[in-house]
């Protein structure tokens, strides 16, 4: 994958989120996890984040506000949820979700799905460059 990605994983299981941690760094990806909506706002303002993956549910919310809080900045996200809730599905995908994914969560497709998201952050990340750059703007350092 890339090296100069970042990863977000917002769980409210600080054990499920060091193990996606886990698979994200055998896999060469840099990564935060934090437990709450409030600590994942917190490091969206401080940090360059490249994809979220959330729990369903956080202390304090959930994909909803996570997923109006990562709009503005474009931001993939993947909501994972403990239950496959058809409804739940629908209404990440609706609201904006790049994937959903239930547990268990299998290795490959855990690994195919952030590519793919990385994919398309890194690729929306240089048209917006290549935007900036025939207008004229210098890119944001």
């Amino acid at each position: 994958m890339t090296q100069s990605a970042r990863v977000l994983v917002a769980s409210s299981d600080l054990e499920n989120g060091h193990s996606l941690k886990k698979l994200l760094v055998e896999c060469g990806i840099d990564s935060a996890v934090v437990t709450s909506l409030e600590e994942a706002r917190v490091l969206l303002a401080k940090e360059t984040i490249s994809l979220m993956i959330c729990d369903a549910q956080l202390t304090g919310g959930g994909f909803r506000e996570l997923l109006q809080s990562a709009e503005s900045t474009k931001i993939p996200v993947v909501v994972a949820s403990r239950l496959p809730d058809t409804r739940e599905y629908l209404e990440a995908m609706r609201l904006g979700a790049f994937d959903f994914i239930a547990s268990p969560y299998r290795r490959v497709e855990m690994q195919q799905i952030v590519s793919n998201a990385l994919r398309q952050a890194m690729a929306a990340g240089r048209a917006a460059l290549n935007s900036h750059q025939r207008r004229g703007i210098p890119a944001a350092t």
